[in-house]
């Protein structure tokens, strides 16, 4: 009976307080056993022997461990002896206190709420004795008792923990600010703490927090910037209060007075709040009930679960704040894998239509809606998760079938906080919201927007408002005739990975559907008890180190910041968390490489790769990140020294195959740093510069493969993710990107050569002294933005540059010597009034180019405009210049080769894959060119296109075989050919050969009228178009006598004049050479 009684007494807990349903865990016992077994060793010693015992005791890792939690036990119970047994455990302790600050982080974190009132109190103590000797570690326990004090609990207990933490903080205010992470997480936690605290009875305390909170804010402003959106809506909350009123002015009208680098509200807006600060909010307790309701609960058996916790932690005033911080920890945290999203667990969305629909409180219901779409407002496809915004669209789909009136209240907070909520960047919000459902639309969350937006439900005042603020999404004519229901519940399964951060689908599992709810069960999420339907979240993952996404597989309580990691990496990643430097960080990644998968616990490789991550962020400037010098060694080696670098570094001098492990932590990398790409290249540049320079004997080059490996972390392409990070780059800093520019050309010749969207990245930031520069650089061969092989096609895409964009080009593309080949199967797309600045570049061309058959084949295949075609008209009339005969000649050719029946020799028609057939001009087009073009010779120059045998015989087939209104629309064409082949005007001695065309009576009438006029048309030697036609029949034979030797006469009186001017160049005389013209004329006009 006494042993009974004993035994009893010894489970009565001086540290917890425990009934008698109650069941210790392994914690409770872990602690009651090192207390009892200090006990029997240290029992009836005096302070000599006791200090003796136990310095042989901790000689044993295990024994040292016992002792340590023994004497955690008794200061946390006994106040009076505390002090001395904190002077015994600095005695006795081998550690440097890390044993007793690992236990009391996992006590503070999994037990705070079973402490007495006594073991709260020394609690505080301890950590304030462990603050003041600066124990290494203390910030984690201190972090997780930032947990333990909730929001919207005004209770003695939890205030007792604000009030007494913010003591600490204030007494040691130094210390605080030598950790940046415990900074942002004070500055959050009582930001919204001071929310609660608007009782009259706690103005003092409130007081208290506002001095503390806002200095901290302005003083360590540049740590408080990361903090990110979430922080301006919690700062919303207290604005009234006026030293946050004044914050808010300087935050509006002048940042610079906060930080030089601070440019204003949008900047905050436009950074993620870390998910490590919205859990903080979250007691553990309700962090795990809710991940429980979210993970384990079937649709329609949550009732009794959702009783229990509004019972639990809505019961009071100040409670209906948590609800803003519930829905944006089930937005940003809890993310469904696609086995939950198949299974009929209860879905996110009807949580949050739960807390929403609750809610009795209007203020706190307005920043309940703000939590649900406050990532809506500022979302950018490229950098955000679609299953942020997932939550709000599907509690508007979902209940406007049996409640509307959710729905339309929704949407009616959606409208009006786009307008409202930041009017200076209205606009900017705007374009957030439409790319919300441009992205929920395309990934098909749900399959249509129209049962919502044209919901009949609906007032006519907010329909009108929707197609106000989203005239995209609303058809033109609304039908309201009859009501559009949701009939599927859509299942987002369809999801890429890179979009929603999910895991990578298998088997059958990519095609399921999720069950559709009843409307039973859609009823009972807003129904009077306010049940609730969950989706299981079977794994979710959670970085509590920066803000980024990334695929939950478990919720896991981070309150265990000490891991055991492998004993191979333990001790050169603890150095690399404590120095942050590229020295430690290379000699752990030398040591993590090798490791196989086996090595590690997914709680170890998460624990690494969320620490590294963050440093490496941490530790890149957010200024001036590159060189200010590209010469100068001493800039160019410090622009590359921070850690980031050291993995480029790394990577570069080791090539051997990575292990998984490595690979994951390169890709968790790749994905949380966007930047890494164009840094890399970046670190080639200077890297290969720098060690050249060394070692001169030796050349160092770009390692492409070290990018590639950049590339299959990010699962894309090398191609899309060189043209993403060179973008990235211009965006940046566009002398680093044309800087670049030579070495990515020449690494990387297959994919940039003819790379439309390089091209184009470059086209937009060059001015005149860049395209110098480039210009210099490909005429040295330094520089080879074009190749032959596809130059075309590159072109065709440019067509729709900026004019100067496309001026750049040309010269560009002239600075390659490409020839005329390459890109003439251009000229027949090109369109006067679309592409001018193509057309004036390949005039330029044609300039220096002989004509030719393939040329002139494209270029009369040019559709001719009722005005003609200037750009052909203008190459004909410089070619006649020069190549008159040869002109004449390949148009005539190509003239009669569209009459192949008047030809002995017929021409095969192109068969229908040829491709030249689709660009061979019809003998209407050309027929339509020569027109043009004889309109624009004046007083009859250029008209010796015509004269030439060839043309002459092509004009007359074209004029044979050509219908009546052909042959009225080009009649002045047709009357510049003689009707007999052998008395066509051509070259000296030349003679034409053919039949004559036979000529009808009516013919031989007008010609013979046409006798009287001879005198006139023999003024001139080449017909023009008044003076070319009609010429009587009988006098054709005598004309041809005297033509042929009035043409002998003039060759000779031609040939002399040429040789006098040679000779007398200097001395000849106006009046000389006009006697010799007139004695020409008159010699013209007796001949004829």
């Amino acid at each position: 009976m006494e042993q009974q009684q004993q035994k009893s007494a010894a489970h009565v807990s001086k540290l917890f307080v425990c009934t008698t349903v109650d069941c210790k865990d392994d914690i409770e016992e872990k602690f009651e056993r090192a207390f009892i077994n200090l006990q029997l060793q240290i029992g009836g010693l005096d302070e000599k022997e006791m200090h003796d015992t136990l310095s042989q005791i901790v000689c044993k890792d295990k024994q040292h461990e016992e002792i340590s939690i023994g004497f955690l036990y008794i200061m946390l119970t006994d106040p009076a002896t505390a002090p001395k047994t904190y002077r015994d455990v600095t005695l006795v302790a081998r550690d440097g206190m890390n044993g007793i600050v690992a236990n009391l982080t996992v006590l503070v974190a999994e037990k705070y709420a079973k402490l007495t009132d006594i073991a709260r109190r020394q609690l505080i103590w301890v950590l304030r004795e462990f603050v003041k000797h600066q124990v290494l570690s203390v910030e984690n326990v201190i972090w997780n008792c930032l947990r333990q004090a909730g929001g919207g609990d005004a209770s003695h207990k939890n205030l007792f923990l604000i009030e007494s933490l913010l003591d600490i903080f204030i007494e040691y205010r130094t210390w605080l600010e030598g950790n940046p992470f415990l900074v942002q997480s004070t500055v959050y936690s009582y930001v919204r703490i001071i929310e609660d605290h608007a009782n009259p009875a706690l103005m003092p305390l409130r007081q208290k927090e506002v001095k503390f909170t806002i200095s901290l804010i302005r003083e360590r402003f540049h740590d408080v910037i990361p903090l990110g959106r979430d922080f301006v809506r919690l700062l919303q909350n207290v604005a009234r209060i006026p030293e946050f009123e004044q914050l808010w002015r300087d935050i509006l009208y002048n940042p610079k007075s906060l930080h030089p680098t601070f440019t204003g509200i949008w900047q905050l807006l436009q950074i993620r709040t870390s998910r490590r600060f919205l859990q903080c909010r979250l007691l553990p307790e309700m962090e795990r009930k809710i991940s429980f309701l979210a993970s384990s609960v079937k649709f329609g058996n949550q009732k009794r679960y959702q009783d229990w916790f509004q019972d639990k932690y809505f019961a009071t005033l100040e409670s209906h704040s948590l609800r803003s911080d519930l829905i944006r920890f089930i937005i940003n945290v809890i993310h469904p894998t696609n086995d939950m999203l198949c299974s009929d667990i209860i879905p996110r969305w009807a949580i949050i239509g739960w807390l929403i629909s609750s809610c009795t409180n209007p203020i706190a219901s307005a920043n309940a809606k703000l939590s649900l779409f406050y990532d809506w407002l500022f979302f950018d496809p490229i950098k955000d998760n679609i299953m942020n915004i997932e939550p709000g669209i599907l509690v508007m789909y979902h209940s406007i079938r049996n409640h509307p009136f959710v729905s339309s209240t929704l949407l009616d907070f959606l409208c009006r906080i786009t307008k409202n909520f930041c009017v200076s960047h209205e606009d900017k919000i705007r374009l957030g919201v439409n790319n919300s459902l441009k992205l929920i639309l395309e990934k098909q969350v749900i399959p249509n927007i129209q049962p919502l937006f044209e919901s009949p439900k609906l007032d006519r005042e907010l329909r009108s408002l929707i197609r106000e603020n989203f005239k995209e999404f609303v058809s033109p004519a609304t039908s309201i005739g009859q009501p559009i229901y949701p009939l599927v519940y859509p299942s987002p399964v369809q999801f890429l990975k890179k979009d929603c951060d999910q895991r990578t689908f298998h088997g059958d599992e990519c095609n399921k559907i999720a069950p559709t709810p009843t409307d039973l069960e859609i009823e009972s999420v807003f129904s009077d008890e306010m049940s609730e339907n969950l989706k299981k979240i079977n794994k979710i993952d959670e970085n509590t180190d920066d803000d980024d996404d990334l695929p939950l597989s478990k919720v896991r309580l981070k309150e265990k910041p000490k891991v055991e990691l492998h004993e191979s990496i333990a001790e050169s990643f603890e150095a690399f968390i404590t120095k942050r430097n590229s020295y430690t960080w290379e000699a752990f990644l030398k040591d993590f490489r090798p490791l196989p998968a086996s090595a590690f616990e997914e709680s170890q490789l998460n624990y690494v790769i969320s620490n590294t991550v963050a440093i490496l962020r941490e530790t890149l400037p957010q200024q001036n990140i590159f060189s200010e010098s590209k010469t100068e060694e001493k800039y160019l080696a410090k622009s590359i020294s921070y850690p980031l670098y050291g993995l480029f570094r790394f990577l570069y001098e080791n090539d051997e195959k990575s292990k998984k492990p490595f690979q994951m932590l390169l890709s968790e990398i790749c994905e949380r740093i966007p930047e890494i790409g164009y840094l890399l290249l970046y670190f080639m540049k200077t890297y290969c510069k720098l060690q050249t320079r060394k070692n001169s004997q030796q050349a160092y080059q770009f390692k492409i493969s070290i990018y590639r490996q950049i590339c299959d972390a990010v699962d894309d392409k090398i191609g899309n993710c060189l043209v993403r990070d060179l973008d990235l780059l211009e965006r940046e800093n566009t002398n680093i990107f044309l800087w670049l520019l030579p070495d990515v050309y020449r690494e990387f010749k297959s994919i940039a050569t003819n790379n439309t969207d390089l091209l184009r990245i470059t086209l937009r930031c060059i001015d005149a002294k860049n395209v110098r520069d480039i210009i210099y650089s490909v005429a040295q061969g330094k520089l080879t933005i074009f190749k032959q092989d596809g130059l075309i096609d590159c072109i065709r895409e440019s067509l729709e540059f900026e004019t100067y964009e496309q001026f750049c080009l040309w010269q560009i593309v002239q600075a390659h010597d490409v020839p005329l080949k390459s890109i003439q199967d251009l000229l027949p797309e090109l369109e006067a009034g679309s592409h001018p600045e193509a057309l004036s570049h390949f005039l330029l061309l044609l300039k220096h180019e002989e004509p030719t058959n393939e040329i002139i084949r494209l270029m009369l295949s040019r559709e001719a405009k009722s005005r003609g075609d200037p750009f052909v008209t203008s190459s004909l009339r410089f070619w006649c210049q020069r190549y008159e005969e040869k002109l004449s000649e390949i148009i005539a050719s190509l003239l009669t080769s569209k009459y192949p029946g008047s030809s002995p020799n017929k021409r095969k028609r192109p068969s229908k894959g040829n491709p030249i057939a689709s660009t061979t001009p019809s003998a209407d087009q050309i027929l339509n060119h020569l027109e043009h073009y004889r309109r624009s010779c004046r007083h009859g120059t250029g008209t010796g296109l015509y004269v030439h045998d060839m043309m002459q015989r092509a004009l007359q087939t074209a004029y044979s075989h050509s219908n009546e209104s052909t042959k009225k629309q080009f009649s002045d064409l047709f009357a510049l050919a003689a009707e007999d082949d052998t008395t066509a005007v051509g070259r000296r001695g030349g003679s034409g050969r053919g039949r004559k065309q036979p000529v009808s009576k009516k013919e031989t009438l007008i010609h013979n009228s046409s006798n009287k006029k001879n005198s006139e048309i023999s003024k001139t030697i080449f017909s023009s178009d008044e003076n070319s036609s009609e010429i009587g029949q009988k006098l054709r034979h005598k004309r041809l006598k005297k033509g042929k030797r009035l043409i002998m006469i003039l060759t000779d009186i031609l040939s002399f004049i040429n040789g006098y001017l040679l000779v007398r160049r200097k001395t000849f005389e106006i009046e000389s050479l006009g006697f010799l013209i007139r004695n020409l004329i008159s010699l013209i006009q007796v001949l004829t």
